[in-house]
This record gives structure tokens, C-alpha cells and sequence, in this order.
């Protein structure tokens, strides 16, 4: 069986590999498991806000098949699992701190060749690899435009962040706008983001951490990610929760 690398939040088949919050939950664990993952737990980054110091975006953007750039301070056992599935790694040059807007430097999210990020916040050595890589910046105010941005297929995202919708169409995918999800557990903030719940497990799934049922968006969400061919997996019980999200790896 060969495992190959995913194209950012893309993969192609069946997610075999993927890097998650260490602080998840043996639910979700069991869970990602019996969906055939692998999972790779982040490590708290002690220079990010504590309750964000595990979230795999604010410590790493996968800017093309088999690259990632990391913020400064990023555990080195996450870093060598990621060399050995074969990921080119490269240290960013501006360190987070514990604080907004300077702990987003590395929270970007890309979609296909888009990308919605506040160019003021991120890291130079992303800003020049997604030139290189020719893929379009969408300059937006929000900093936690990864953790806003459920990535639902190369065309299409869902998001409560009116700027980051708007940017969106603008680009030409189709995008789902929808309220601010107060049911959306985010650890010491008022609460969380659909992306940072989030992501792809296969060509097919799309998968939450938690129940997304507890949504009162829940069947618009279903239906617009089945209208983009997927079906929605929810890996817990009880409401949803922000834990940075879930970035596909590998898959076969």
C-alpha cells in the first residue's frame, strides 16, 4: 500500500496520517483509529497562549505536497514524525508570542492555490513560499484565518468570518457564511471556529471534533459539504470543540 503525501488539506483517498491536537480526547483518538488514521499529536509550544499552545495551526502551514513551515519552539518529536512520513520542514524566522496578533504568524489558511491570511502578522519565509508556489494571497484582517476556514474541497470552504466569505467568492469558490458558533468549545475564549473543528479524512469526509448535530447550523453545513461530495463524520459526542484542527497527511 503506498502512502502519499496530501496536497494542502486535500487529501486524495483515505487519510492514513494525520497531525492533531496533543490534548484530544481518548474519544477522538478511538475514533480516527477506526477510520484507519494514524494520528500525530502536536506538543504545546510554550511561546503560543496556553489554551492554543497545542493547536497544530498556530504552529504549522502546509504550503505544498510535502512542505511545511513551523513556528519557532515547535516540539522536535512532532517535527521528526512528520521527516519520517517524508515532509520537507523549514523553520519560519518570526517567533510567536503569547498574544494577539502576535501569535498568528503561522495561521493561514490555503485553499487550493488561495490563500486568506493577514500579510501584517504572518511570517515572511510563508509569504515568499506561496509566491514561489504561485499561490494568491487574499490579504484579510482576521489572524486566525486558519482556524476560520473549514477547508471543504479545493473549491469551497465554510467560515463565520464575513471578510474571509467575501475573499472567498471574490477568488471563485463557493463558500458557506455562517454565524458565529457560540456552541463551539474553544478553551479560555468565548468561543471557537468551525475550522479549528475540523478536516478532511478522506476524498470524501469531512470530519468534526464533536458532534455536529449540536450545530444549530448543522444542516446547512451537511448539505452544502454533501453538494461538494462529501459526507460529514462527527468523531465524539457533545458539542463541538476548537482544538486547532485536523491536517491530513498521507493517504492511499
Amino acid at each position: 500500500m503506498v502512502h502519499t503525501l496530501v496536497c494542502p488539506y486535500l487529501p486524495a483517498g483515505r487519510v492514513t496520517n494525520a497531525i492533531v491536537s496533543g490534548e484530544i480526547s481518548g474519544e477522538i483518538i478511538n475514533s480516527l483509529k477506526e477510520s484507519g488514521i494514524n494520528p500525530i499529536f502536536t506538543e504545546a509550544n510554550s511561546s503560543l497562549p496556553l489554551q492554543l499552545s497545542y493547536h497544530a495551526d498556530m504552529q504549522l502551514v502546509n504550503i505544498s505536497k510535502g512542505l511545511f513551515v513551523y513556528a519557532p519552539d515547535t516540539s522536535e518529536n512532532t517535527l521528526l514524525q512528520l521527516e519520517n512520513l517524508g515532509f520537507e520542514l523549514i523553520q519560519g524566522s518570526v517567533p510567536v508570542k503569547d498574544y494577539y496578533p502576535f501569535d498568528v504568524a503561522y495561521n493561514c489558511a490555503i485553499v487550493g492555490k488561495n490563500a486568506f491570511l493577514n500579510p501584517k502578522y504572518t511570517d515572511s519565509i510563508i509569504l515568499e513560499l506561496l509566491a514561489k508556489n504561485n499561490i494568491k494571497v487574499h490579504p484579510i484582517k482576521q489572524g486566525y484565518a486558519k482556524c476560520s476556514t473549514a477547508v471543504v474541497s479545493e473549491e469551497s470552504i465554510i467560515t463565520a468570518d464575513t471578510q474571509i466569505y467575501k475573499k472567498a467568492v471574490e477568488a471563485g469558490l463557493d463558500a458557506l457564511l455562517i454565524p458565529p458558533q457560540k456552541n463551539i468549545i474553544l478553551k479560555g475564549y468565548d468561543y471557537g471556529f468551525i475550522g479549528g473543528c475540523s478536516g478532511l479524512i478522506s476524498d470524501k469526509k469531512i470530519a468534526f471534533f464533536g458532534d455536529l448535530r449540536t450545530s444549530k447550523n448543522a444542516d446547512e453545513i451537511v448539505g452544502f459539504c454533501m453538494k461538494h461530495g462529501k459526507a460529514v463524520v462527527s468523531l465524539a459526542k457533545g458539542n463541538l470543540i476548537d482544538l486547532g484542527g485536523l491536517f491530513p497527511l498521507t493517504s492511499v
